[in-house]
């Protein structure tokens, strides 16, 4: 009984389309070719990934840096165009002070 059992189990692997796909010359060389690319080659799969990272980390920091530039600009603009802000930021950024003025700094 048991090698009827046996002799089933091998006959219908050898009858079995998975076999017979995988004993393919085509089918082995393109999972050869696709897992040397995928994992094996230069330009594989997690370095694209970490490649795709960076450039996503980048465009965040461009972003970030032409709203940090377009806040400098409109905040030079009222610099140049206002005296009275031009007197205020001297006053709170560089304690600039009149001859008669006290400055009093109050650290919290």
């Amino acid at each position: 009984m048991a090698k009827k059992v046996i002799q089933n189990i091998k006959r219908g692997l050898a009858e079995s389309k998975v076999l017979k796909i995988m004993r393919n010359k085509y089918t082995v060389v393109t999972v050869f070719f696709l897992v040397w690319v995928l994992f094996v080659d230069t330009n594989n799969l997690f370095v694209w990934i970490n490649d795709l990272n960076t450039v996503s980390t980048q465009e965040r920091q461009k972003e970030y840096y032409r709203q940090a530039i377009k806040q400098t600009d409109e905040k030079l603009n009222e610099l140049t165009s206002n005296k009275d802000s031009l007197e205020k930021f001297a006053r709170e950024q560089y304690l600039f002070h009149q001859k008669d003025e006290e400055i009093f700094l109050v650290v919290e």
